[in-house]
């Protein structure tokens, strides 16, 4: 009896992990899952929302899927620790597919994008135009993806896009007093962001020649979107500090800088990226800051402080 136990909870497994497949291929563009997360006030975290895409998806699609099941459970870690994905409706880029005539816009305004952004970096083109570019690009996606409207759940669904947040970021580096230095190295968040992007129309837009579809789809994989969205990450805490440096240095408008540090309070709350680097950079500074007299106490308030902004809790 023992050995005719195992096979049954192989298969029981088997059915555990199938209807776990199942559940993460599901199309959460139904509209019955997007009325119910645009309902949901304050909007919940991206670690919330997982939550309620599993009890909701047993409640409304499958009553037999566990939604306490642990795909991870028992199977030895892989040293990857990155945060997840966007919780965005159209994150995994298979809109694209739906929207062919839009995509192929949208591919174009991309290609002209990324290319003045690399010939901004060469000299060849000025980096405010290129900023400019990018930006339109980023605004033809969101409408081409949801559209124009002016309703609460229209604006939910921004937020949560990768995208959604970054004409903002764009908009306090189009102000005027960055030295053109700076501006150059600010294009490379935006740059990786339309690069994933321009990735995942490549993958799904049906019309494209294969040649290209093959050879960019890599980049729209889950593994090379963590990665990218790290290395982004790192990115703007680094333009951040040099803008610090800028202002000091007379190379950067102050206002600029505030409102960019404006934005960086906004991604922080947002962004499990975002904040895996200030807690890499806090990890790197703590043990030589605080191993200097005078130095750890100062170094310990300005942290509390900064963290204030981020974490309202935090100042009761």
């Amino acid at each position: 009896y023992v050995a005719s136990s195992q096979p049954s909870g192989t298969a029981e497994q088997f059915n555990m992990t199938e209807s776990y497949d199942r559940f993460l291929s599901y199309d959460w563009s139904d509209e019955r899952w997007r009325t119910y997360l645009n309902g949901l006030y304050p909007p919940p975290s991206q670690e919330q929302i997982a939550k309620f895409k599993r009890k909701w998806y047993k409640k409304h699609v499958d009553h037999r899927f566990d939604d306490n099941y642990d795909p991870s459970a028992g199977v030895p870690q892989s040293g990857d620790d990155m945060p997840g994905l966007p919780d965005g409706i159209y994150q995994d880029g298979s809109r694209w597919g739906a929207i062919s005539q839009k995509a192929s816009i949208c591919f174009a305004v991309y290609c002209v994008a990324l290319l003045m952004a690399v010939g901004s970096v060469a000299g060849v083109f000025p980096a405010y135009q290129s900023l400019v570019i990018l930006v339109s690009a980023f605004l033809l996606e969101l409408i081409a993806k949801y559209g124009l409207k002016f309703t609460k759940e229209y604006f939910h669904n921004l937020i949560l896009d990768d995208v959604g947040i970054m004409p903002i970021m764009a908009v306090t580096l189009l102000m005027p007093g960055l030295h053109s230095s700076v501006r150059v190295f600010a294009m490379s968040s935006p740059f990786l962001t339309a690069l994933m992007s321009f990735a995942q129309i490549c993958k799904f837009h049906k019309k494209l020649p294969s040649f290209v579809s093959e050879f960019w789809s890599p980049l729209a994989s889950k593994k090379a979107r963590r990665k990218l969205m790290s290395i982004r990450a790192d990115l703007e805490v680094a333009l951040g500090l040099v803008m610090v440096v800028g202002v000091l240095l007379m190379a950067c408008a102050p206002i600029t800088t505030v409102l960019f540090w404006n934005f960086m309070m906004m991604r922080y709350m947002m962004s499990p990226w975002t904040q895996a680097t200030f807690k890499r950079l806090d990890a790197a500074l703590s043990p030589v800051l605080e191993s200097v007299p005078g130095i750890k106490q100062a170094y310990q308030a300005l942290r509390s402080w900064l963290f204030s902004y981020v974490d309202p809790q935090s100042k009761s």
